[in-house]
């Protein structure tokens, strides 16, 4: 290596590794974009977020913003500027990170001459894993062996919404052993109080305001009539996204702005000296938030966002258009249990109702520290799902809480998830010969029985999906009666809330979202109504054989030849009868 080559190299090292200087400055003076340097000239509000090296820091985007090539950028200049560092970026799964890698992060290794400082060894350079100097950077596609075999001090989640909960959850133990323990999460949000919003809602919440260089008034501009104005708009509509397709073709867009809410003058979306980022609640320091829309850039015009309406309408996909167009939560209420509808069926008394012996009692577990415990009856005369007591206890003091409730109810059969606690789980299937039956999600069957080599049902699989939709049906149909619930109203209620129905994604089954985790009963009671089917398959099955033991042809049996049989002496003498 000549003299020339080894002082351009310390120039070249000094220089990159300063951190004395901006991070934001530094990605402009070392970075570059189609060959050209790195501005933040067309989106000005990203220069404060490329700059912020919170710990705890949540972004709200919407799409075509720039907002991923960013976060890209930002998470090389971290490894770059700082010997010895070790970061992890996720994207929601390995098509979107593959896709991501090879478009927006291999052009910036490849091309910009900072993170190929001339040297003596070749760093290590693939897809998963990029050595810049001393430190290195692990792309993912949050598969389980990354969330738990490399340890970090950065991580940068692309998507948050999008990616797997369980697998984000998992990344957070691998700060464990860093000084940094920095986490930054970048998405398009999708339901309201979940992955980002939450996040958002529990941070100092920055917004791009800007300010009306007529009246000097600072707002948020949104996506209404407050702030959008259509010259002849004469449609009879609450909202702009009422506006169906054929209506929004005729609207006159080229003389539409954005106007000041106050003054209704015309705001000036592209000087940034009317652009300010402004905490709301300056005070929160342990979490910092961002929030951008469409007019946080006077480059998404109306004609633009207007004809995304139309499209995603044509799709009925409104949610779509919120999320990534405009960069707001969205949740209908089809997709969420409405509090209402909750406590339309909520008996008046919050107490247990009495139940006697003679009355069949299913019940569902939802394991945990805190177990929660649900019973419900066999549908009424009126067509009614009765649910007689919603419990909790500590899972040390479960086994005697079922004891006390056998006492009590017949409860004739019991699901209770299979995981985590499958040992415990399988130790109550064991002691109860098969009246708690664990349960594992899979499959397009409502119950299907596993059994293991010697022919012993040891579990069954059931779909998540519609064992979950059973409650909603119940409650929002009216058919349910939730009673026993004590002081634990307000507790009931939200859980039942806190699952979101998501069918947006083509070609895959509706699933059932969690939006902050306080779902459980939720769980129990998917689990009670799940048993009362998982009770009927069980009892069906010993029924058919029982039919061939004493001779009588086929093997089918359905429900009325099971509560024919009931009686049946011969039945009863071989153990059979409930």
């Amino acid at each position: 290596m000549s003299y020339s080559d080894l002082y351009e190299l310390a120039v070249q090292k000094f220089a990159a590794g300063n951190t004395d200087g901006s991070l934001a400055e530094w990605i402009t003076d070392h970075t570059t974009l189609r060959r050209r340097p790195f501005s933040y000239s067309r989106y000005p509000f990203q220069e404060q977020i490329a700059d912020d090296e919170h710990p705890n820091l949540s972004v709200i985007k919407c799409s075509q913003v720039g907002l991923t090539e960013i976060q890209i950028r930002k998470f090389f200049a971290m490894l770059r500027r700082e010997n010895g560092l070790s970061g992890i970026f996720s994207f929601p799964n390995e098509a979107m990170y593959k896709r991501n890698y090879a478009t927006r992060m291999k052009p910036i290794i490849d091309n910009d001459t900072v993170f190929n400082p001339p040297a003596m060894n070749k760093p290590i350079r693939r897809m998963d894993l990029t050595q810049i100097s001393d430190s290195f950077g692990y792309v993912t596609g949050c598969g389980e062996s990354d969330a738990t075999s490399i340890n970090a001090d950065i991580l940068f989640h692309d998507e948050l919404d999008l990616s797997p909960t369980d697998m984000i959850a998992l990344f957070q133990s691998r700060l464990q052993g860093s000084d940094k323990r920095i986490t930054q999460s970048f998405s398009t949000p999708t339901f309201l109080g979940y992955g980002i919003d939450r996040n958002f809602a529990l941070s100092d919440q920055h917004f791009y305001f800007v300010r009306c260089q007529s009246c000097g008034h600072q707002q948020f501009p949104l996506f209404n009539m407050d702030f959008v104005n259509i010259p002849k708009l004469n449609f009879d509509i609450e909202h702009l996204t009422d506006l169906t397709a054929e209506q929004i073709v005729d609207l006159d867009l080229k003389g539409a702005f954005i106007g000041c809410e106050r003054c209704h003058k015309p705001l000036d979306l592209s000087n940034k000296e009317y652009r300010e980022w402004v905490p709301q609640f300056p005070s929160r320091e342990a979490n910092r938030g961002y929030k951008m829309n469409p007019f946080s850039t006077d480059r998404l015009s109306l004609a633009y966002i207007f004809g995304q309406l139309q499209k995603y309408r044509e799709k009925e996909n409104l949610k779509g258009f919120f999320n990534t167009v405009l960069g707001e939560p969205f949740t209908e209420s089809s997709a969420q249990i409405q509090r209402d509808q909750i406590e339309k069926v909520l008996a008046p008394n919050g107490n247990p109702p009495n139940v006697g012996q003679d009355k069949a009692v299913y019940m569902g577990i939802d394991m945990g520290q805190i177990c929660h415990i649900v019973l419900v009856g066999d549908t009424d005369e009126e067509g009614k799902d009765p649910f007689f007591l919603f419990d909790t206890c500590h899972v040390l003091q479960l086994t005697d809480r079922i004891h006390e409730l056998r006492k009590v109810y017949n409860i004739v059969q019991c699901c209770v998830d299979r995981y985590p606690y499958t040992p415990t789980v399988d130790s109550y299937r064991e002691n109860t010969q098969g009246m708690i039956m664990p349960i594992h999600f899979g499959g397009n069957a409502a119950v299907q029985p596993k059994f293991d080599e010697a022919e012993e049902l040891i579990y069954y699989i059931a779909n998540r999906t519609a064992m979950l939709d059973r409650v909603r049906t119940t409650i929002v149909n009216g058919s349910a009666v939730l009673a026993g619930y004590g002081g634990l109203k307000e507790t009931l209620i939200t859980h039942l809330r806190d699952m979101v129905r998501d069918e947006t994604v083509m070609e895959k089954e509706p699933e059932w979202k969690k939006l902050n985790g306080n779902d459980h009963f939720f769980f129990a009671a998917g689990y009670a109504l799940l048993a009362r089917r998982v009770s009927e398959n069980i009892y069906t099955r010993q029924y058919s054989k029982t039919l061939m033991v004493l001779g009588i042809e086929g093997t089918n049996v359905g429900s009325n030849t099971v509560q024919n049989l009931t009686n049946n002496k011969t039945v009863s003498k071989l153990g059979l009868g409930r």
